[in-house]
């Protein structure tokens, strides 16, 4: 006699670690984080000794600014990989987002040893140390990373920022104009390109740049008022009326946004 024989349904497979991990870098890419987090959270209890995934677990506690959760795992992502570079500067954002710079300059600075090719945690140093006043280190770091990364006009641009603070006013100007060569639609590179100009007394240069600033973001108040001011400068006082009518009535932040760029104009201070 026949019997009918029950098919169990087939158990299903947990995600390995590794497929936890790419679970929890998909979800952080969706913007999904404490989901991602519990993801991490189980790769790491699966491989403990996995470096890769306590930083990584340790960049989600970061973003979800929990910040005890997450130096406590670059830590330990350290103790198991000492040589490693991205828990450092995991460690170096945490400090700096909470004050402590000199932690951070700290961390930046073995980040930048064990990776010293990376040309965005070089700029990070240089960020950095320029706060703390040391400049000349400061220069050096994002020198370095122009050089790593040479079409990259962000580099140009805080280089240019840094020459201009430190006065060297040909220097930045040459590493704006690389800047807007690498970005030529980045309406605010070319506003500091137009402002660095005027400030070395390149009138017309000053303004034709300032014009194409202006193009790439005819809507900004800010922006007209500074080519308004470069017109004024330059004796086009109908142009200038003009721009300064553009800018019209602005509210408290477009006031300060102004204030701020005049300053940089003035004195080249960021």
């Amino acid at each position: 006699m026949r019997r009918d024989v029950e098919i169990l349904p087939e158990k299903k497979r947990e995600p390995s670690a590794s497929e936890r991990a790419q679970i929890g870098d998909r979800l952080c890419d969706e913007g999904r984080v404490e989901d991602a987090i519990i993801h991490y959270r189980r790769a790491v209890q699966m491989e403990g000794n996995n470096a890769q995934f306590r930083e990584r677990l340790g960049d989600a506690y970061a973003y979800s600014d929990n910040s005890v959760k997450a130096v406590a795992e670059y830590r330990r992502a350290l103790r198991l990989s000492p040589r490693r570079a991205a828990p450092h500067f995991g460690l170096a954002e945490v400090y700096r987002r909470y004050g402590k710079l000199g932690a951070a300059v700290t961390e930046y600075r073995k980040a930048v040893q064990y990776n010293p090719l990376n040309p965005f945690y070089r700029y990070k140093l240089g960020d950095a140390l320029a706060q703390t006043g040391l400049m000349d280190e400061a220069v050096l770091n994002l020198e370095i990373a122009v050089q790593v990364a040479e079409t990259d006009g962000f580099y140009h641009f805080w280089l240019a920022d840094l020459y201009a603070v430190a006065g060297r006013i040909g220097d930045a100007i040459i590493e704006m104009q690389q800047a807007t060569m690498f970005a030529p639609r980045d309406a605010y590179y070319n506003l500091r390109l137009g402002m660095l100009y005027l400030r070395a007394g390149y009138i017309q240069d000053g303004v034709a740049a300032l014009e194409r600033a202006v193009r790439l973001k005819p809507h900004d108040p800010a922006y007209h008022a500074i080519l308004a001011d470069a017109y004024t400068h330059q004796g086009s006082v109908q142009k200038a009326h003009h721009h300064y009518r553009k800018a019209g009535e602005m509210d408290a932040y477009d006031c300060a946004n102004l204030d701020r760029m005049r300053r940089q104009s003035a004195d080249g201070q960021s």
